[in-house]
């Protein structure tokens, strides 16, 4: 039995053909006619020198074997010495010429040096590629050139135009090969260089090339717009002023065309020349997000479009090169983009808030933009809005105030050099104006006077005199390079480094804006001093004084008057038993209404005419009558006093009573409620200059003040009329239950205790307290009115101060939205108060029987001891967060003038609460019982 046969020769197997196998050598085919090398090559180099010297580059061989049969149309033209003569200056030892020591290209002589790259290029090159041959590859050519040839085509490169080596794309924005596919390209060798400093070499005459379309093709895109703002025209124009200058000094540099014929330029010189340019275009191209080889147009970041993000782009940038210490160009080519593309924006910003001598015109963000660069100072930040607003309310209160009308301050712009500097930091007025564009050596043979507003000096050409400039064209190039002229002075008076006294590009930043930002306060100042010297009656200390008055009832007259329109104490619920007269508003009602009147609940506290028509709250004209004349009357006017009763007529007109809109709960529908008369407020028209200090978000405060006020004055006189009620023999409360009348009694004390020091606390800590010291501050303001005060610098702050005035009262009443654990525990001890009066008063009027009241006072007493140690703990947890605020109360310190005068403040002032609630710690003692009751 034999084996299988491995293989089954019978099946055709099919094998891909082997390659051939070439000769390593070329020998081409010799034409029938006799060889003459040494005479072909002299008519070879006559005819070159007959058809000029102009670049032209034929196909080049691209497989190095054949790297001596170059096409010997890249030989130098035939010298006018006689062949005998060029070889004796050759100086070869040998005298036997052969024919390939003929021609022109022929290697120097071997170099004694023992590197072989002391040796000619060719013979480098050569020995390069013996030693290291080049792998061949599917998607690439070699091809050697000359330094010379190379340099012929990349000095096109650099410009940005096509050459025989590489065409502009204007799709891809990049160069491509000319003459091979998409997926083959093109690798150039120097001769007497290798791959890799050659593709370096090569690469960055791609770079510059790139870069300079790219960015140049960016300019004509930002000029075509016709949305953009004269921030983004100016820096366009910057940044083409830039690029002009930068292709100026690429064509004027090396190597020029005798360069080229004599070959005189060296590697290394060219290398760093370019390198210097390369370092600006890079820059620039970051800048412009335009940085990277392989960047296609739909790959490029979009050019910020307002001018605050622009210029904080730009700064940014700056920013950076300095803090790197990048070369002293490429930090003045910025410096200069920047400077430019900063003027207009500077000036609109100044002509916002009045600064400078321009006229203001709307440009990219208008005179009340809110947003500004990144580099702007905080300080600045926060003044420019303020000094806007101050400046509209100045051209309206006082338009010929001299601070309007000061047109000779400089406009604002950046400066660099270290005299500059200096000046601005002594605050030399004498800085120049024209920094950056004043041209050095280039001014005009004719002196022109100088009394144009910048901007405007061109125009002073047609004010010359007939035929003074003769001779001088408009196209010369004093003219026309005014723009380059400037940046390359520019360039060469930037510092290299900034001085001491402002080492950093944030220091340079302060000291050119303090101009705008000493403006800014000096217009926020002036206006305040104008409002603090108003004369009667727009002065703001009156009006304030009249917002105490009344809003916060601060005013004895005002608020016993009130008190008598709205409330009663009287133990008994009929009005037309304490009123006097025979024709009041109740006797002229029907008296079926005030039975069915004694048949309700009685709204204790609450003066009886309000409860006539038996709805709540009660009709307009109910209460225009029980408030006609209380404003009035509280004020007393004589009437041979003219002032006087000019001040009651501005009163009058100023303030009044209105009734809200009805709300969705329905707290305010029912009398017996603690919010019965929150429908009622206060009405205060601030007149026409005082309307910024008084605002109406600062009035809603003052409203929410003087419904809490209404509130407990409600529950101060029904625990009055429940005092009256409980001394009463006739009837006599709780008469057949000792321990109800015990419990009654000692209810009342308590809830009279609470009441009492919650008014007290309210009208001397948390109104007083604060209201008081502010009015002060400002009375000191408004006689030091001329200086600039600490503590309100400019109209819209002394606001503020307000408004904060307003917020600390209002957190003192626990009236915050922040405060509803303390606020509501607050308002439901007020309201259990307001039940066990209207439940004496039920009692009192019989319509309950005592062992019916018995439970319902039990209950309401159980229930305010609880909601008074909750209020106590809630009170006493927000002291104990702030350590100064659990000092004041352990240690006692001495008060002095200055402490009088310092406002008691929102949160510091419940320190206060705590002690007029709770002296003695009665009510965590009792809480403390109750939790071992519990136990």
């Amino acid at each position: 039995m034999t084996a299988p046969p491995l293989f089954d020769f019978d099946e055709q197997i099919s094998l891909p053909p082997l390659p051939p196998i070439d000769a390593r050598f070329f020998v081409p085919r010799f034409v029938e006619k006799p060889q003459d090398p040494i005479m072909d090559t002299v008519k070879l180099n006559a005819s070159n020198s007959s058809t000029g010297s102009h670049f032209r580059l034929d196909h080049i061989p691209l497989k190095s074997p054949h790297i001596y049969n170059r096409v010997t149309a890249l030989e130098t033209p035939l010298s006018q010495e006689s062949l005998w003569q060029t070889l004796y200056a050759r100086g070869h030892s040998s005298q036997i010429y052969s024919w390939d020591v003929l021609r022109s290209n022929a290697p120097t002589p071997a170099s004694s040096g023992g590197f072989l790259s002391d040796q000619d290029g060719i013979v480098f090159a050569a020995a390069h590629h013996r030693a290291l041959p080049i792998l061949q590859d599917t998607e690439s050519v070699v091809q050697y050139v000359s330094l010379r040839d190379l340099l012929k085509n990349m000095k096109l490169t650099v410009l940005g135009f096509s050459s025989l080596l590489h065409e502009w794309n204007p799709v891809q924005e990049r160069f491509s090969d000319i003459g091979l596919g998409r997926e083959i390209r093109r690798r150039l060798i120097i001769e007497g260089q290798d791959e890799v400093i050659s593709s370096d070499f090569i690469s960055r005459f791609i770079q510059i090339g790139t870069s300079l379309r790219r960015l140049e093709t960016l300019v004509e895109q930002l000029r075509s717009r016709s949305n953009i703002g004269p921030t983004m025209h100016a820096f366009s124009h910057a940044l083409s002023t830039c690029l002009i200058q930068i292709r100026r000094s690429l064509a004027s540099g090396p190597p020029s065309e005798n360069q080229l014929s004599k070959n005189q330029s060296t590697f290394n010189s060219i290398f760093i020349y370019y390198d210097h340019h390369l370092g600006i275009l890079t820059a620039l191209s970051s800048l412009c997000k335009r940085e990277g080889e392989g960047l296609e147009p739909k790959d490029y970041e979009p050019m910020p479009s307002s001018p605050q993000t622009l210029l904080s782009h730009i700064y940014a940038h700056l920013h950076d090169h300095i803090e790197h210490q990048s070369p002293r160009h490429v930090n003045a080519t910025i410096a200069f983009i920047l400077t430019h593309a900063s003027t207009e924006y500077f000036k609109e910003v100044s002509c916002s808030i009045g600064f400078g001598h321009s006229e203001c015109l709307l440009g990219d963000s208008g005179s009340s933009q809110q947003v500004y660069p990144n580099f702007f100072p905080s300080e600045l930040i926060n003044a420019l809005p303020i000094a806007q607003k101050s400046l509209n309310l100045l051209r309206i209160a006082q338009p010929n105030h001299p601070i309007l009308k000061n047109s000779s301050l400089s406009d604002i712009q950046w400066f660099w050099t270290p005299e500059e500097l200096l000046a601005a930091v002594s605050s030399n007025e004498e800085r120049s104006k024209d920094f950056g564009m004043h041209i050095k050596g280039a001014e005009r043979s004719v002196p022109l006077p100088n009394t144009y507003l910048p901007g405007l000096d061109e125009f002073r050409i047609f004010d010359l005199e007939p035929g003074e400039l003769n001779g001088q064209s408009c196209f010369a190039k004093t003219y026309t390079s005014a723009p380059i002229l400037a940046l390359e002075n520019f360039i060469e008076r930037f510092p290299s480094s900034f001085p001491s006294i402002a080492p950093t590009l944030t220091h340079i930043t302060s000291l050119v804006l303090k101009p705008l930002l000493h403006h800014a306060t000096m217009l926020s100042t002036t206006l305040l001093s104008l409002f603090l010297a108003l004369p009667p009656p727009l002065d703001i200390h009156s009006h304030l004084h009249l917002l105490r008055s009344y809003l916060l009832l601060m005013s004895p007259s005002f608020r016993r008057r009130l008190s008598a329109a709205l409330f009663s104490d009287s133990g008994d619920f009929d009005a037309d038993v304490e009123s006097p007269n025979a024709f009041s508003l109740g006797s002229l009602r029907h008296g079926t209404q005030r039975t069915d009147l004694r048949r309700k609940t009685w709204a204790v506290g609450l003066a009886p005419g309000l409860l006539d028509r038996a709805t709540w709250p009660p009709m307009d004209t109910d209460l225009s009558f029980f408030l006609r004349t209380v404003i009035l009357d509280s004020f007393e006017v004589d009437a041979h006093d003219e002032a006087r009763r000019s001040r009651a007529e501005e009163i009058e007109n100023r303030l009044g009573f209105a009734i809200r809109p009805h709300p969705s709960s329905n707290a305010w529908s029912n009398p017996l409620h603690v919010e019965a008369l929150d429908f009622l407020c206060m009405e205060y028209k601030p007149p026409q200059p005082l309307n910024v200090i008084i605002t109406q978000d600062i009035l809603s405060k003052y409203q929410r003040v003087f419904s809490f006020l209404l509130r407990i004055l409600r529950v101060q006189y029904a625990i009055h009329a429940v005092f009256r009620m409980s001394t009463s023999h006739d009837p006599y409360v709780f008469g057949t239950f000792a321990s109800a009348r015990k419990m009654l009694l000692h209810f009342r004390f308590i809830a009279q205790s609470f009441v009492s020091n919650l008014v007290e606390y309210v009208y001397d800590t948390a109104i007083t307290g604060n209201l008081d010291p502010f009015l002060a501050n400002l009375k000191e303001a408004e006689a030091n009115a001329a200086t600039t005060h600490a503590e309100f610098p400019d109209i819209f702050s002394l606001a503020e101060a307000h408004s904060n005035l307003m917020d600390a009262v209002l957190t003192a009443c626990l009236l915050r939205g922040g405060q509803k654990i303390a606020g509501g525990a607050l308002r439901d001890a007020l309201e259990l108060v307001l039940d066990f009066a209207v439940l004496v008063g039920d009692l009192y009027r019989g319509r309950i029987e005592e062992y019916q009241a018995t439970s319902v006072l039990e209950h309401l007493y159980i229930q305010f001891r609880e909601k008074m140690t909750n209020l106590i703990e809630v009170l006493s947890g927000i002291v104990d967060k702030d350590v100064s605020l659990r000092a004041s109360l352990d240690v006692p310190h001495p008060t002095s003038l200055k402490d009088t005068q310092k406002a008691v403040g929102g949160i510091e002032a419940l320190s206060h609460l705590l002690i007029r609630l709770d002296l003695g710690e009665f009510w965590l003692r009792a809480s403390k019982r109750h939790d071992l009751q519990n136990l």
